[in-house]
């Protein structure tokens, strides 16, 4: 390499480089030099993005998912028609049939419920909530006399504490408390 390269920027190498050191007789590689380029393309690749050859396709695998694709096309169209004669049909039955008569006010409702077409279960329920409704109105006094008290305690100032006795309180106990292991 030249020297005036050497200092300028950094050299792209081209083609490889091969120095003869103490190298047998045998052929060396000729030493090649470089130039730098004047503004290097760094977003450019190496090697090419997408791939060269082209896909072969099997040609019995093609004629075969043509032969699938028409058969299911077939299929559906098929489906079709049956979906639409069964839908004519039923329209032109439906057209046909004698209307029901309007029923009578006193049969039964077409919920199949009782009295005001609710069922035992629901009549059951309705029962119990009367029941326990009658309960608690003639508990009223009792509820409210304990109310009243539970109020009173929670509005009443608390009372003053009592003056600390003379009294010296009895020694406490220093035995250690709870099971002892046997040694």
């Amino acid at each position: 390499m030249s020297t005036e390269q050497s200092e300028s920027a950094p050299a792209i190498v081209t083609a490889p480089q091969v120095e003869a050191k103490a190298a047998p007789a045998a052929v060396t590689a000729p030493q090649v030099e470089t130039k730098t380029a004047p503004a290097a393309d760094t977003t450019q690749q190496a090697t090419t993005p997408t791939a060269t050859t082209q896909r072969v396709k099997n040609p019995k695998r093609v004629a075969a998912g043509k032969i699938v694709a028409e058969r299911n096309r077939l299929a559906r169209e098929e489906q079709k028609k049956a979906a639409e004669a069964y839908y004519a049909e039923k329209q032109a039955k439906a057209a046909t049939a004698a209307p029901k008569p309007a029923s009578d006010t006193k049969e039964e409702s077409p919920k199949g419920g009782g009295l005001f077409g609710l069922s035992a279960n629901q009549w059951i329920g309705i029962g119990g909530i009367g029941v326990s409704l009658a309960g608690l109105y003639y508990k009223r006094e009792e509820l409210m006399a304990m109310a009243n008290a539970a109020l009173d305690k929670i509005r009443t100032p608390k009372p003053a504490p009592e003056p600390a006795s003379v009294e010296p309180k009895p020694a406490r106990d220093t035995r250690p408390r709870g099971l002892k292991k046997m040694v």
